[in-house]
């Protein structure tokens, strides 16, 4: 589990600590590269108000 903070810092730098929609954006791209529906994730899960998590295989 990584929160929104966590991931915004670490990729944009402390400076976009409020720009979620930047990793929100982020987060849509990867789905379209990696997951075979990305309406309906399977790898990368929002885990809502907290952040993103990698699913258990």
């Amino acid at each position: 589990m990584l929160t929104t903070q966590m991931i915004i810092q670490s990729v944009y730098g402390i400076q976009y600590a409020q720009d979620t929609r930047a990793l929100r954006t982020l987060m849509a791209g990867l789905r379209r590269k990696i997951e075979p529906d990305p309406g309906h994730p399977r790898y990368i899960l929002t885990e809502i108000g907290v952040g993103y998590r990698l699913a258990d295989a």
